[in-house]
């Protein structure tokens, strides 16, 4: 799939929206950027992280999971303070580098840690998705928008000097604006990229109310997503194992996708919420691939709803 193979029923994403934001000045309001991988027949799956807060500190980490490590690996660069001027075409922190090539299409980057080093080259399969072109627009609390999309990372991963050389399906998230994890009930973000099609939702419970954003790509048209039907299964510890979902976007379609958890972990990203972040092997229509679903619990609920998992869920 490429970009020019698409029409799109969405509209365009400005070009300086792949870049570095100035942030209002309100509380919780910071830039991140997420690029999932996943690489199954090494049964290893990861992403790295990159962030900028509203006063200038910006960190990074990464984190690798999987029957094909140990145990998860996660490493993280402390947070420093970045001049207002430097952007994503050369952004650098301890031994985070990215460089936006092709606007919404292309960006390099490199993860330099003690026991994980990642170069990788990301270039895109279709026009990302904004949530603000949603008729109600992106959720204030999630942030003041926020473009997903999928692509194909080149390059290599080292891991304790093991050198695994990377051709393979990643999904980049882009948001900036006030993030405010305790105002989450719940809610899913979801990911499934094969060589033809890809599908992301982000389903989310917040006041009472259900609010869906995302969209399909195939078939020649890029078209957002009007109606969920799933059904996924715990394991004990009520992490998802798996996750099949039928998607109905504008364009009239249904797209059927079967995911299989291949790895998993819990990522500490605020104390209001727990992060339950699973890779997966899954096919679209029909059509392998891979993909991310990542569960999002609040604290209190999920340590009440746990002990009764195996008799209710």
């Amino acid at each position: 799939m490429k970009i020019v193979d698409l029409r799109n029923d969405l509209p365009p994403v400005p070009v300086a929206d792949d870049n570095r934001h100035i942030l209002r000045d309100v509380p919780h309001c910071r830039e991140a950027v997420a690029l999932m991988f996943q690489v199954p027949e090494e049964q290893i799956a990861g992403f790295v992280y990159f962030w900028v807060t509203r006063d200038g500190m910006a960190g990074a980490a990464t984190v690798v999971i999987g029957d094909g490590v140990n145990a998860p690996i996660s490493e993280r660069f402390d947070e420093i303070a970045v001049p207002d001027t430097m952007d994503f075409n050369d952004w650098q922190v301890n031994g985070l580098t990215a460089k936006l090539g092709e606007p919404h299409q292309q960006i390099d980057f490199t993860f330099d840690g003690e026991r994980v080093q990642l170069k990788g080259h990301y270039q895109a399969m279709h026009p990302p998705y904004a949530f603000s072109s949603h008729k109600d627009g992106c959720p204030p609390y999630y942030a003041d928008d926020r473009t997903e999309q999928h692509g194909i990372v080149t390059g290599e991963l080292i891991i304790d000097g093991r050198r695994i050389i990377l051709n393979h399906f990643m999904q980049r998230d882009h948001s900036w604006g006030p993030r405010v994890w305790g105002l989450n009930q719940h809610y899913k973000w979801f990911h499934a990229t094969a060589p033809d099609a890809c599908v992301h939702f982000f389903e989310m419970q917040s006041f009472g109310k259900v609010l869906v954003r995302g969209y399909v790509a195939k078939e020649g048209v890029m078209s957002e997503i009007t109606a969920l039907d799933y059904n996924f299964e715990f394991d004990e510890t009520m992490h998802h194992k798996s996750f099949d979902v039928v998607v109905t976007d504008a364009a009239g379609r249904k797209t059927d996708v079967r995911c299989k958890v291949f790895a998993k972990t819990q990522f500490e990203a605020d104390p209001m919420i727990y992060l339950k972040e699973a890779a997966t092997t899954l096919t679209i229509d029909g059509t392998n691939g891979t993909g991310w679903c990542e569960f999002c619990w609040n604290r209190n609920y999920f340590d009440f709803a746990k002990d009764y998992v195996g008799n209710y869920a």
